[in-house]
């Protein structure tokens, strides 16, 4: 298979993964017609796993996809801005290290930036005041999807060191 074609092949997966566990599990928040979910968590692994192009893919696409088929069309747009960066920092930065504290601190960064992200596009579309009601819930869904990620990413790279040619990082 050449590159290009794995690209394209794990990108097609990476936004599917995203999509349907973003859509997995939904917690509706009506100040902010938002909902809470364990998206990130998959957007964090793929980039930890596959860098920054199909995080940045997987985490804008799918996610603004997921938006999109559950009926949240007005957030699609601010998600696959917000998701897209969320999985390049990840990508870019935490792909590479080696030390599980310097790659925690890069997943708390990308958390900072999707809660900030999303806090921005609240205030925007329906003031401060709803945009403070859902601050909560989104550091509690980056926190929760940190800890998720990094679990599932230390989980891969044990179980298939072949796959990761034992850096943690798929090989292509």
């Amino acid at each position: 298979m050449t590159s290009g074609t794995r690209m394209v092949t794990y990108s097609a997966l990476a936004v599917g993964l995203v999509t349907v566990s973003t859509m997995l599990l939904r917690i509706p928040i009506p100040q902010t017609k938002g909902y809470i979910n364990i998206g990130d968590a998959a957007v964090m692994a793929i980039a930890m796993l596959l860098g920054p192009k199909i995080g940045g893919i997987g985490g804008g696409l799918g996610s603004a996809l997921a938006d999109i088929l559950s009926g949240y069309p007005h957030w699609a747009p601010f998600t696959l801005v917000i998701k897209g960066l969320e999985g390049l920092i990840v990508g870019l930065f935490a792909s590479k290290q080696t030390r599980f504290f310097s790659r925690l601190l890069i997943l708390i960064l990308a958390g900072v930036e999707m809660v900030g992200g999303y806090f921005l596009a609240e205030r925007f579309l329906y003031g401060f005041g709803a945009a403070v009601v859902e601050l909560p819930g989104n550091l509690f869904q980056s926190g929760s999807s940190i800890a998720i990620s990094l679990a599932f990413y230390y989980a891969v790279q044990r179980s298939f060191p072949a796959l990761t040619g034992g850096t943690g990082k798929m090989s292509w």
